[in-house]
């Protein structure tokens, strides 16, 4: 009796290990063979940040992950000296997170508001704290304002962009978050476009 027992108990246990096994099998099998129908996680999720003109054309565009910053530097109207807007990619959306300038100047905040911080450092003011989500933006390329969108390569070497290389003065350009196309690779601008 008890080796019929235990027989029983090996033919149930490779049963279940038999199972096991399949289960593992499914379980990296089946996310694939589903994938179109589930959504991918968000950290997966490949963005680009867009810079496109009035009509929607792409302009500019390059690859954004979550935390990226970049910024916006332009000559202020009346004191004519440099301001920068810092911007970060969070969750998907873009974030208005800090203004730096070296004078009080019209349109410039002068207090901090709730959630916010100021403090003069190197010479420069840095109100910090927005927190501010921006679906998408508007730039109207100055004439005088030289406006440059800032931003840090993979070595960590600013790079520089003149957005009246890619806007006469007086055009919009609207910042925004866009995906990659859906064979994965980058999105192309039309004819005449720059993208890196």
């Amino acid at each position: 009796m008890e080796s019929v027992a235990r027989g029983c108990g090996l033919a149930l246990g490779g049963r279940i290990r038999h199972y096991a096994r399949l289960f593992m099998v499914l379980a990296l099998i089946l996310p694939n063979f589903f994938g179109g129908v589930m959504a991918a996680p968000a950290e997966n999720v490949r963005q680009r940040l867009e810079l496109r003109d009035a009509r929607g054309d792409l302009l500019w565009s390059t690859p954004a992950w979550n935390g990226m910053t970049f910024a916006i530097r332009y000559k202020h109207s009346v004191a004519l000296t440099p301001v920068e807007d810092w911007f970060a990619v969070v969750d998907g959306v873009i974030e208005l997170q800090r203004s730096e300038y070296q004078d009080f100047g019209a349109g410039l905040p002068h207090a901090p508001e709730q959630g916010q911080s100021m403090r003069v450092e190197g010479g420069r003011v840095i109100m910090d704290g927005y927190r501010r989500p921006l679906p998408s933006f508007d730039v109207r390329v100055g004439r005088v304002a030289q406006h440059t969108l800032l931003l840090d390569d993979a070595s960590g070497r600013r790079k520089a962009v003149p957005l009246d290389s890619l806007a006469r003065p007086g055009q919009v350009i609207t910042f925004g978050l866009g995906r990659d196309d859906a064979d994965g690779g980058p999105i192309r601008p039309p004819e005449g476009g720059a993208a890196q």
